[in-house]
């Protein structure tokens, strides 16, 4: 039937930061304004500090989903699962999931979609083996140790990840606008199906999937998504257009140029939220006893933007 290792586990609503859409000329009398907008933008990119900050992330690693409610725009991420992340591209060049749906709503958990196995199997939808860890990268960046499910938190490029060190590990966390592949009980069954997290943090997923992106913009397009009964796990037996994925396209389905970009830990205003939540130094907070806390990076997340801002 479906892909339902993550159906029978019981759900545990950070939404992230998204910005506009980028510049374009838009008519004769806005000629001027535009190429001076165009240049200050150029001007951005070009700034040391920008690429200190912030990490650009490339045209082919963007994949947009269409629905009824808007667009859904997802970074992959192939340093996590490459092979996972090839196979989704594919899939979306190839129009698979187009006119699909978003069949399993778990409120504050998951959306899952694609074609509920439903397709003719065939070589390009044969079954993937897992990506549950990978090689730790250089560019891995420690926001926390000692995490409840891991020796380490922090960030690849601004991707939530878990760290040992003492194994040379690292792995996708699943936060909050997390995406992934579902897959059933045994591990190496991951084909098709996808699945995004729509609500808090299920970390006890971490280490067991094969995780290839975030969302980039759209969550607030995924919360109106039609939930499925809890009696069912969260699987709709008929759905309606209001689930159906109409189109999707590999890259930026915005023609003006769009670009998107993922916040470093070593923004100044990260760095500044992650010590607030640590020392809770701000008038808002009075009982202070229990402080400096651990950070959650799930919780504290590096925000995604079409404008980076130094």
């Amino acid at each position: 039937m479906i892909k339902n290792l993550i159906c029978s586990l019981s759900a545990l609503s950070v939404s992230l930061c998204v910005a506009f859409s980028g510049v374009g000329i838009v008519s004769a009398n806005d000629h001027g304004k535009s190429v001076e907008d165009t240049l200050i933008k150029e001007k951005l990119l070009l700034d040391t500090n920008i690429a200190n900050k912030w990490y650009k992330v490339p045209t082919k690693h963007i994949v947009t989903l269409e629905t009824h409610y808007g667009d859904v725009v997802i970074a992959l991420n192939p340093a996590l699962a490459p092979h996972h992340v090839k196979r989704f591209r594919k899939l979306i060049k190839r129009d698979f999931y187009q006119q699909q749906y978003f069949y399993r709503v778990v409120d504050g958990f998951v959306a899952q979609g694609g074609s509920n196995e439903s397709h003719t199997p065939s070589q390009g939808t044969d079954k993937l083996k897992a990506e549950f860890v990978t090689p730790l990268s250089s560019s891995a960046v420690v926001i926390e140790e000692n995490d409840m499910f891991a020796p380490a938190t922090g960030f690849l490029n601004g991707f939530p990840v878990g760290i040992d060190s003492a194994r040379n590990e690292m792995w996708a966390l699943h936060c909050p606008g997390t995406v992934a592949f579902a897959r059933n009980s045994e591990k190496d069954t991951a084909s098709t199906e996808f699945y995004i997290v729509i609500g808090q943090a299920p970390r006890h997923l971490d280490r067991n999937m094969s995780v290839i992106g975030r969302v980039l913009e759209g969550m607030e397009v995924l919360q109106q998504l039609p939930r499925g009964p809890i009696e069912n796990s969260g699987v709709i037996e008929v759905p309606s257009d209001k689930s159906q994925i109409k189109n999707s396209y590999a890259g930026n389905k915005d023609t003006s140029g769009k670009l998107y970009y993922i916040q470093l830990p070593s923004h100044p205003e990260y760095q500044k939220r992650m010590k607030t939540g640590q020392t809770l130094n701000n008038s808002f907070f009075h009982d202070k006893i229990y402080s400096p806390r651990p950070i959650d990076v799930c919780y504290y997340q590096t925000k995604t933007s079409s404008t980076p801002w130094n």
